[in-house]
């Protein structure tokens, strides 16, 4: 599915294909997280990286990229990489490079202390941005002056999901892109790749509590999110505005799909 011009969803998976440029986008890997969640007393067995890892095969293989690029938060801990990390990473990045394919990091507010990772591997970090041609790249946890001859903005960071319920009642949360505008450009927000982020609610936030500073500077009201749930595809919801003139989200109401 094109979902802006020269942007494409290749699969039921949150990730983005560039198509003139050959390059896949991911967003949020948060590779580490159940290190940091075992911090606080919360245990879970490390088996985010492996669905990491098969994810990112299977679209490899699937879209053939040139390039991949992760749009930041490639690792979780906010300090020093864990020792989860540093193996995790460095596996993802080896898998990449062997398998022939450029990699480029865009620095996220968790990829504190990843040059060093980084750097084995060849691997550039780009830090506020990346620029693509007519795309502009970057994680979205700070405001960034956009060139002003780019015509799209694609960024990460608010783990974007969208609620809603069947004819039973039965509550369902699906990750999504946002497509809309910032100021006079395109802009796409893309969902997690952890599957350990459900990801927010945007049909259930109110605009002033949005995690992006740059997503609390647009009309959220006039984004549209676009669903992918593996396994049952991609499917387009009606503009968050619409959503929220018809469902009372004060009461815990959500759209039917």
């Amino acid at each position: 599915m094109i979902i802006v011009k020269g942007v494409s969803i290749p699969s039921s998976l949150p990730a983005l294909y560039l198509n003139e440029h050959r390059i896949l986008l991911l967003a949020d890997l948060h590779i580490g997280y159940e290190s940091a969640l075992k911090q606080k007393g919360v245990h879970l067995p490390q088996a985010s990286f492996p669905y990491i890892k098969h994810v990112v095969e299977s679209l490899i293989e699937s879209t053939s990229p040139e390039g991949v690029v992760f749009l930041g938060d490639l690792k979780h801990e906010f300090g020093k990489p864990s020792a989860q990390e540093w193996v995790e990473v460095q596996s993802l990045l080896a898998t990449l490079i062997n398998l022939g394919v450029k990699v480029h990091v865009v620095r996220g507010n968790h990829d504190n202390y990843i040059l060093k990772i980084l750097s084995r591997f060849n691997v550039g970090l780009h830090d506020p941005m990346m620029r693509l041609g007519d795309f502009v790249l970057i994680h979205g946890d700070k405001l960034v002056e956009i060139p002003k001859d780019a015509k799209t903005v694609i960024m990460a960071h608010e783990h974007p999901a969208v609620s809603s319920r069947d004819i039973s009642g039965s509550r369902y949360k699906f990750k999504c892109f946002l497509v809309g505008k910032y100021e006079k450009y395109r802009l796409v927000v893309m969902p997690a790749l952890s599957p350990l982020s459900s990801g927010v609610g945007i049909n259930e936030t109110r605009p002033e509590d949005l995690l992006s500073p740059i997503l609390r500077r647009t009309d959220i009201d006039k984004f549209t999110p676009i669903a992918v749930e593996e396994g049952l595809g991609v499917f387009r919801f009606p503009q968050i505005g619409l959503m929220r003139s018809v469902f009372n989200y004060d009461e815990g109401q959500v759209p039917t799909a």
